[in-house]
């Protein structure tokens, strides 16, 4: 009985600590959530003294698939910026982990610097590369250009303009145009990825410090060239990892707000942009709420094709 006694007041102990948590969550978590998918079912707005909501249904949510262009824009824009920021990520994040993961002078150093970018708040990374992309005499990147003869004395490139790369060739150049692949928003994904990359690089290589050498080494007597040991032997042990960054990595970009908004307003319409812009700008409670919940869903199923893809019992 005392044992009892003793195993229910650490029970009861432990939900005492937890209720300040569970209090708080609920408060500034839960309790938006519930409102903001209750008022995606009115046209709300806001009168003197509080919110006139009329109930409309799902109008709200067949609005957006139905009869707004701008929604699909903002999702064609958005969907761009985020497989192209993954795959550079990728790319970039798995090549830094393998070096890093070599024996070299110095590397402990070079492992501490690479996390610089990343610990950089957004703000001042949105910040320091709208100094970089100043398209004026003063722009850090056209300086680097003249410095080095690449452009003219009397020249300065407009590095977050509107035009499209490639439009002029024929297919390429329609459907770069046609998915808002904007010089301004190229040049924000390798803002963004300069920023991000680290933490690939991180992750990657905490996986790749668990693999057995003798994995390496029996591929090796095997006569087993480095790239077929990278696609037999690395490749598919990190896929539990590579899921959890793609998982991560896709739920920040497909909602990507921040770093757009600081450097071209609502210039660039993705769908996190377009949400404050219903919502905050235009006052459009209810429409808000339903296109920031038609956000999530879009996550939600892209979270579960990679599951379907990469998944295992291994992983």
């Amino acid at each position: 009985m005392s044992i009892r006694r003793r195993e229910l007041s650490s029970k009861q102990l432990a939900l005492i600590l937890l209720l300040p948590s569970i209090l708080i969550i609920l408060c500034v978590v839960i309790g938006p959530l519930v409102f903001a998918f209750y008022l995606s079912f009115f046209k709300a707005e806001p009168i003197i003294g509080g919110i006139s909501a009329k109930f409309i249904g799902f109008s709200n949510y067949i609005y957006y698939f139905l009869k707004d262009p701008l929604f699909w824009s903002a999702v064609r824009v958005t969907t761009y910026f985020t497989v192209v920021s993954l795959v550079i990520e990728l790319i970039l994040g798995i090549s830094m982990a393998l070096v890093l993961n070599k024996s070299f002078i110095g590397r402990s150093f070079v492992r501490s610097i690479i996390l610089l970018p990343w610990a950089l708040p957004t703000v001042v990374n949105a910040r320091m590369w709208e100094w970089i992309y100043a398209g004026s005499s003063f722009g850090a990147l056209n300086g680097l250009m003249k410095v080095l003869h690449i452009f003219p004395a009397d020249y300065d490139k407009v590095w977050l303009g509107f035009d499209v790369p490639l439009q002029n060739m024929p297919l390429i150049g329609n459907f770069m145009e046609w998915i808002g692949a904007s010089t301004a928003l190229n040049m924000i994904i390798l803002a963004d990825t300069w920023k991000v990359t680290p933490l690939v690089t991180l992750l990657v290589l905490a996986a790749l410090q668990t693999f057995p050498d003798s994995l390496y080494e029996a591929a090796g007597i095997d006569g087993a060239s480095s790239w077929s040991q990278f696609w037999n032997i690395t490749l598919p042990l990190l896929r539990p990892v590579l899921l959890v960054v793609l998982v991560l990595r896709t739920m920040e970009l497909f909602r990507v707000f921040d770093i757009i908004y600081i450097l071209m307003q609502y210039s660039i319409r993705v769908v996190g942009v377009y949400t404050f812009e219903t919502g905050m700008k235009f006052l459009n409670f209810g429409r808000g709420s339903a296109l920031s919940f038609l956000v999530g869903l879009f996550i939600l199923g892209i979270a579960l094709i990679y599951v379907r893809v990469l998944y295992s019992e291994e992983t």
